[in-house]
């Protein structure tokens, strides 16, 4: 029986990753959810309590698998910044979630602090007075930019800017100029 509940769960968590994803909080549907994930929606409220809770799970759950598979290093920040970007690729959610909270929800959970504070740690200097943290999270700031710049830009204009060059060729060139910006930022910045 508990797996059973767990499958069920997994199962809700996939299709709101889905519905969030495309058609954001305000956007999504409890029904669609349901309809995706086989459950019903009692058993929707059941796991999540609400919406509001089934939309935090969602962010939560991607974010989480974000941290797990793109560690961060101190001594390869432009290597992070390039395998956030792949990440992105692959795993577009990441970002449209996110995005969907910063414009709909930004007061709304979940409590993502302790995915921010592992990153954060990973790149703090020895002993850091209060100007030097303010740099590492502005270095951190601007490599997740980056990193999701191609995800969150339009896609008409990343059309129009590719000028008919395969989609593969103008992903490895941006990849390739993203690292050469990353190291850029954290030089400047971090004196590393």
């Amino acid at each position: 029986m508990a797996g059973d509940a767990a499958a069920t769960r997994a199962s809700i968590l996939r299709a709101a990753i889905a519905e969030f994803s495309e058609f954001g909080y305000r956007g999504g549907r409890i029904e669609r959810v349901s309809a995706m994930s086989g459950a019903n929606k009692r058993m929707i409220y059941v796991h999540f309590g609400d919406k509001e809770g089934l939309f935090s799970a969602a962010l939560h759950a991607v974010l989480s698998r974000l941290t797990a598979e793109v560690p961060i290093t101190e001594d390869d920040l432009p290597g992070y910044a390039v395998r956030l970007f792949d990440h992105l690729e692959s795993h577009p959610e990441a970002a449209r979630l996110s995005a969907w909270r910063q414009l709909e929800r930004p007061d709304l959970g979940p409590d993502n602090d302790d995915l921010y504070r592992g990153k954060f740690g990973a790149l703090s200097p020895g002993s850091p007075g209060p100007q030097d943290e303010a740099l590492v999270v502005d270095a951190l700031v601007l490599l997740q930019g980056m990193a999701a710049a191609r995800q969150i830009s339009g896609a008409e204009a990343l059309h129009a800017l590719a000028a008919g060059r395969p989609a593969a060729e103008d992903r490895a060139r941006y990849r390739h100029s993203l690292g050469i910006a990353a190291r850029s930022v954290v030089e400047r910045l971090l004196g590393s």
